[in-house]
C-alpha cells in the first residue's frame, strides 16, 4: 500500500511578481511534485491580507491584485500585516506547524537599512514552528547566524536559495555537495541590471535608456538605485559571506561603489584595449579580517568574467580542497527566482521523509 504524499500549507508574506510566479509554477509542476499543497494565507502591503485555513484560490487573488483590488482583511497598521498574518496562521494551523507541514514564504522587498521587516517575519515564523523560505536577501545579509541558530533550535528550515543568482543552486551546492570543504573567498558578477547596463553602454546606449530597458523586462525595479549604486550586490555579498564563510557582516560592511560614474568613454577605452569594466563582488580573507567589495573593475583579457554576456552572471568560489569552482548563469528571469523557492520547498519535503 502506497503512503500518500504530505500536504504542505503555504503562507505567502508578499504577493508580488515572484510570489505569484511561484504559485503558478507549483500549478504547472503539480504532476511531478512529491507533495500536495494549499495556500492558507496571503499578506500584502497595499492590497490587504487574507487567511483561510481551508485554502485560498490563488488565481482569483492574483486577479484581484492585478486589477487594483483588495484581498479583504486590513490590519490597523499595513506595515505590520505580515507579522499579524504569521501570528494568526501559525495559531490557527498549530497542528500542521507541529507536524512540520506549515511553510512561510517570504518575498517582501529588501530594506537595505536593516533588513526589516523581513527579519521579523522570519523570526516570528520560526518561533511559531513554521519553516521559512525567502527570496529576500535581507535576512541572510543582516542576520544569518541568529536566524540559522533559531531555525536549528526550533527544528525547522530557514532557506534562501533565491537570494543570489535566482535559481542557480549556490547555497544548496555548498550545503549538500561540498562536505568538509572550506570556502575561503569568492568573486563574481552577481547583478544582472549592472551587467546588462554596462554592456549596452559599450554598444552606444545611454545609461538612462539601458536602465529603462532593464525595467521594461522586469529585471530592474521602478527605482533602480539599489542596483546601480551597488546595494543589491552588497547585500548578496554579505549573504554569501555569512552563509558560506561563517562571517557576521551586513551590507554596510561591504566597500561599495556603484556604476553611476562609469562613463561611456571609460567603457569604450576599455574595449579598445581588449578589456572590459564590470561590477565585481568579491570576498577574501586577510589577516584578522575579511575584505568585502562591490566595485567596477577593469578586467584583463584572461579574466574569465570578461567573457560574460549582457544577461549572464557568474560566481567563482575559492575553496581549500578543490581550488576554484565556477558557477555560470546564462540568463535571469522571474521563473528562475520562483524556481529557487520551489527548490527550497523540495528541501523541506525531503526533511519530512
Amino acid at each position: 500500500m502506497s503512503i500518500p504524499e504530505p500536504e504542505l500549507a503555504l503562507a505567502l508574506i508578499g504577493f508580488g511578481k515572484v510570489a505569484r510566479r511561484f504559485i503558478e509554477l507549483l500549478d504547472e509542476r503539480i504532476d511531478s511534485l512529491p507533495f500536495s499543497w494549499r495556500l492558507v494565507a496571503i499578506a500584502t502591503l497595499r492590497h490587504g491580507s487574507l487567511i483561510d485555513s481551508a485554502g485560498i484560490d490563488a488565481r482569483s487573488a492574483s486577479a484581484q491584485i492585478s486589477h487594483g483590488g483588495s484581498l479583504g482583511s486590513d490590519f490597523t497598521h499595513p506595515d505590520q500585516d505580515g507579522l499579524e498574518v504569521i501570528r494568526q496562521v501559525t495559531t490557527t494551523l498549530a497542528a500542521e506547524a507541529r507536524a512540520g507541514r506549515l511553510v512561510v514564504v517570504e518575498t517582501t522587498v529588501l530594506d537595505i537599512e536593516d533588513g526589516e521587516p523581513a527579519i521579523g517575519h522570519v523570526q516570528t515564523a520560526l518561533d511559531a514552528g513554521a519553516h521559512v523560505i525567502t527570496a529576500n536577501k535581507g535576512p541572510a545579509a543582516f542576520a544569518y547566524e541568529a536566524l540559522a541558530t533559531r531555525a536549528a533550535a526550533a527544528g525547522r528550515e530557514f532557506l534562501f536559495e533565491g537570494a543570489v543568482m535566482d535559481g542557480v543552486p549556490i547555497f544548496n551546492l555548498v550545503r549538500e555537495t561540498l562536505p568538509s570543504v572550506r570556502i575561503d573567498g569568492f568573486r563574481g558578477v552577481i547583478n544582472t541590471t549592472c551587467q546588462s547596463t554596462l554592456a549596452a553602454m559599450e554598444r552606444g546606449a545611454l545609461f538612462a535608456d539601458a536602465i529603462a530597458e532593464m525595467q521594461s523586462r522586469g529585471i530592474a525595479e521602478a527605482d533602480p538605485s539599489l542596483d546601480v549604486d551597488g546595494w543589491d550586490a552588497a547585500a548578496k555579498t554579505a549573504a554569501l559571506a555569512n552563509a558560506l564563510m561563517g562571517e557576521r557582516v551586513t551590507p554596510h560592511d561591504v566597500t561599495r561603489t556603484g556604476i553611476r560614474h562609469v562613463s561611456a568613454e571609460d567603457l569604450r577605452d576599455a574595449v579598445a584595449a581588449g578589456r572590459r569594466i564590470r561590477l565585481i563582488a568579491s570576498a577574501r580573507r586577510l589577516t584578522g579580517r575579511i575584505d568585502l567589495r562591490v566595485e567596477p573593475e577593469l578586467l584583463h583579457s584572461d579574466d574569465p568574467l570578461i567573457a560574460l554576456g549582457p544577461d549572464e552572471n557568474a560566481l567563482f568560489l575559492r575553496t581549500d580542497l578543490l581550488g576554484e569552482i565556477g558557477i555560470l548563469q546564462r540568463s535571469s528571469s522571474l521563473t528562475q527566482t520562483a524556481y529557487a523557492l520551489l527548490t527550497d520547498l523540495m528541501t523541506i519535503r525531503r526533511r519530512l521523509r
